[in-house]
């Protein structure tokens, strides 16, 4: 898009807001400061006597952000010109470059793509389809019609089809008795695998499965190779010694697989938490019964403590923020373990045996009518090589309902899928955009106002909620303030983070990139990343109150919401002598290293749950009035900060370190 449709487009449709905001909020009397308060655990208070900002400048910041607003012409384009934006995908460069130059055209300093890392294989997901195809049984000759359009996702960093592959619909054979009846017809069918809700609950469930059956199927043609060499006489086979058990992730015990070979005079092996990760486990030591090593997975490396007594095996797993996580191991009885062998090799072989015949890929069925989208494994080392060749869909509830119900009846279905999942060679770049309004008095400390710009990508996606809109608060708080030609004592920096979806990446490479004496001067790192709601309020330790309470208070009693019947305050939520904040999100980074990191408190009648990570995430979902109190706030509290006595004040260990869970949308 040129420079010149841009701002026709932003011009328009903030002559629109403005319109809109003057008609459908009230305002207090802002030129009164003693009508001015502050709201401190849901009570309206008196705003402490703390210097801040000038009244000129924030009465125009408050002008800018009700009346001049381009926060929703700026998600638009976002959202519809790049769509989702998947870390290290070509989406997201586009938007960060574009935010740049969105940066630069306002008068920003330092606006630029700040590298925090690369990606060896670059996943671009371009246009998907996937239908129900019938023949009329009237008209002989007559095409198949569709019958029914599909809602689904795929992995990201998963093979699609070569352009729309269709196919009859086969059910994955329960025994060999059943693939004998059914062979040969397996070839460019999509099988219907059976859902398996087992492990993590919920939406996010069936992407954890997703990943862990692609690698499994990924095994088995291996393995199937290798005794078709065997059979000739080309290989030779160990078998290893197989430990089950659990992982305790905060109280709930999550399946946990040891796998040893002791062949040799040391062990070597792999181990694997169902659903999370799996990978190698190296710098193996032994002290008598006691057994310790690394084990690499995608969050980086943890050191297993692990102790053996007969047939059980008991220890712990710490992780590098120096959690830890309770291991418990059992080997099986041999009869038990053989016949839980036997039955597991009758369907490792039915699974190869049907991978044999090629079919276009694998139906799964989500857990309800959302489609939920992660990534494959080890998706930021593996090579393009190393993906799997299979392909498997995950469709919502219904569609696999009515798959599986037409099927069982004998109805002669066709299901057509078209999965254009573009994979490139690299490494590639990746990054955050960072730009900065410098301070006038004491440039060198520091007010983040950041969100992350990077999403999921899964089809039907837009990337809207999680988080392009609090990517568009925080370029919308920028431009008000460069709009107004604020002049803040202290930097207010504007970071749009990447990588965040995997595990935070981005603001962690950002946060590690600084000295000491740097990190020591950032009053306060602001994260926007709770969906479509307004900016309702913050955690806070009960000795940061007084100073984010008058930060925070002159947005009070400015944005009125008809529909919600009530002014959008911010309410400053005490929480002791720690933050205690919420949330995995980037501001998460911060406070590992003794940073004070906020994330607001998302307020309004938004649900969540219905767009984050699925098919929902779509532009309808934003909320215009929201979106623009959020820029809003977000310009007067790091405007107030960068204009107070002092930094935020810090005591003692003030930071409850989050330990994400170990989930996709945290590859952590």
């Amino acid at each position: 898009m040129s420079n010149l449709t841009r701002f026709s487009i932003l011009s328009l449709a903030g002559a629109c807001l403005s319109i809109t905001a003057c008609t459908s909020t009230q305002s207090r009397n802002n030129d009164d400061d003693a009508t001015s308060y502050a709201v401190i655990d849901g009570e309206q208070v008196p705003v402490p006597n703390i210097p801040m900002g000038d009244r000129e400048t924030i009465d125009a910041i408050i002008n800018e952000g009700k009346n001049n607003s381009q926060v929703m012409a700026t998600i638009t384009e976002m959202c519809t010109t790049f769509g989702p934006r998947l870390t290290g995908s070509t989406s997201l460069e586009q938007s960060q470059r574009w935010a740049r130059d969105l940066f630069e055209s306002w008068g920003l300093q330092n606006a630029h793509l700040d590298q925090w890392g690369e990606v060896e294989t670059r996943f671009d997901r371009g246009p998907s389809t996937g239908k129900v195809l019938m023949k009329n049984s009237r008209r002989r000759n007559a095409e198949p019609s569709v019958v029914r359009e599909m809602e689904f996702t795929t992995l990201a960093w998963s093979k699609g089809t070569d352009g729309p592959e269709s196919g009859p619909v086969m059910f994955l054979p329960k025994t060999l008795d059943e693939y004998e009846q059914n062979k040969g017809k397996y070839s460019n069918a999509w099988v219907l695998i059976e859902p398996n809700y087992a492990g993590r609950g919920g939406v996010r469930s069936t992407g954890f499965l997703m990943r862990e059956r692609m690698d499994e199927r990924a095994k088995i043609r291996a393995e199937h190779e290798k005794n078709k060499q065997m059979a000739n006489g080309q290989a030779e086979q160990v078998d290893p010694y197989a430990w089950e058990g659990t992982f305790d992730y905060n109280g709930t015990p999550v399946p946990a697989t040891l796998t040893l070979n002791e062949d040799g005079d040391t062990p070597v092996g792999s181990m694997e938490i169902r659903n999370f990760s799996e990978g190698p486990i190296k710098d193996i030591k032994r002290d008598g019964d006691t057994l310790t090593f690394s084990w690499t997975h995608e969050m980086g490396t943890s050191n297993i403590e692990l102790t053996f007594d007969g047939d059980t095996a008991k220890g712990v797993s710490r992780a590098a923020s120096g959690n830890e996580f309770a291991l418990d191991f059992s080997r099986s009885s041999q009869a038990q373990a053989d016949a839980e062998q036997s039955a597991e090799d009758t369907d490792r072989l039915i699974m190869a045996l049907v991978l044999d015949e090629n079919p276009h890929g694998f139906v799964s069925s989500s857990k309800d009518e959302r489609v939920w989208t992660t990534s494959s494994n080890n998706w930021r080392e593996r090579k393009l090589s190393d993906y799997p060749e299979d392909v498997e869909v995950n469709v919502r509830q219904s569609d696999y309902d009515y798959l599986a119900s037409r099927t069982m009846e004998g109805v002669d279905l066709t299901v057509e899928f078209d999965l254009q999942n573009n994979l490139a060679a690299g490494p590639f770049p990746v990054y955050n955009v960072i730009a900065e309004i410098p301070g006038t008095e004491k440039p060198e400390e520091v007010i983040i106002i950041s969100g992350h710009m990077d999403s999921w990508n899964g089809p039907g996606s837009m990337g809207t909620t999680d988080n392009g809109t609090g990517t568009s608060v925080t370029i919308e708080a920028a431009r008000i303030l460069a709009a107004v030609g604020a002049k803040p004592k202290r930097t207010i920096r504007f970071a749009l983070w990447g990588g965040e979806e995997q595990g935070l990446l981005g603001s962690k490479g950002y946060i590690e990139s600084l000295s000491d004496e740097e990190k020591a001067r950032i009053s306060a790192a602001f994260v926007d990343d709770g969906g479509t709601n307004y900016e309702g309020g913050l955690p806070a330790a009960d000795f940061m109150v007084d100073y984010l309470a008058a930060a925070t208070a002159p947005i009070n009693g400015v944005f009125f919401s008809e529909t919600d019947g009530k002014y959008l305050d911010v309410n400053i939520r005490p929480t002791g002598d720690k933050i205690q904040t919420h949330g995995g999100s980037d501001h998460a980074a911060f406070n590992r290293v003794g940073v004070p990191g906020f994330f607001w408190d998302e307020v309004g009648r938004a649900e969540y749950g219905y767009g984050w990570h699925t098919q929902n995430d779509t532009l309808d979902l934003a909320i215009e009035e929201y979106l623009m109190q959020s820029a809003t706030n977000a310009a007067i509290t790091a405007y107030n900060l960068a204009n107070a006595p002092d930094l935020l004040p810090r005591e003692g260990e003030t930071f409850e370190a989050e330990e994400s869970e170990p989930t996709a949308s945290a590859d952590q």
